[in-house]
C-alpha cells in the first residue's frame, strides 16, 4: 500500500471523523460575534491586520508534525537447502523470518484561520486554509 494512502488512513483513524464540514460549522458561529469572545475561546491571534476602511483582520495559525513509520514487522520466506551429510545427499525446505523495518516519514500539519472584523470589532466572515483544519 503507498505510504501516503497509509499515511491519510493513520490520520483519520487518530482524528475520530474530524472533518472540514464541522470546522467549518464551528467556524460560522463565531460570525457576528465580538472581538473579545474570539479572543476568549481562541486565544490571542497569531497576527493583526488593519484595514484601511477601519476593518480589522485576526489570523490563528496551527502547526504540528505527524511521524510515521520506524515499526519492524516479519514475513516468513522460505529456504531452499540440499548437500550432503557423510556422502548422502539431501534436500529440504526451511522457513526463515525476515525483518524489515519502515522508514521514519515526517508529514508537516497546518491550519491557518483568519477572521474579518467590521468596525465595530464583530466578526464579518472567516477564511481558512491547510491541510488540517478539521474539527470533532
Amino acid at each position: 500500500m503507498p505510504r501516503k494512502i497509509l499515511f491519510w488512513l493513520m490520520v483519520l483513524s487518530l482524528s475520530g471523523c474530524a472533518t472540514t464540514a464541522k470546522y467549518e460549522a464551528r467556524l460560522d458561529t463565531l460570525v457576528g460575534k465580538s472581538e473579545d469572545v474570539l479572543i476568549s475561546s481562541w486565544g490571542v491571534p497569531d497576527k493583526e491586520y488593519r484595514l484601511s476602511d477601519g476593518k480589522k483582520a485576526l489570523e490563528y495559525v496551527r502547526k504540528d508534525t505527524v511521524k510515521s513509520g520506524g515499526y519492524a514487522y516479519a514475513y516468513p520466506q522460505t529456504v531452499y537447502q540440499s548437500g550432503t551429510i557423510n556422502g548422502k545427499p539431501y534436500s529440504g525446505t526451511a522457513t526463515q523470518y525476515i525483518t524489515e523495518t519502515t522508514p521514519v516519514q515526517k508529514f508537516k500539519l497546518v491550519c491557518k484561520t483568519s477572521f474579518l472584523l467590521d468596525k465595530n470589532g464583530k466578526i464579518e466572515s472567516w477564511h481558512h486554509e491547510g491541510n488540517d483544519c478539521v474539527s470533532q
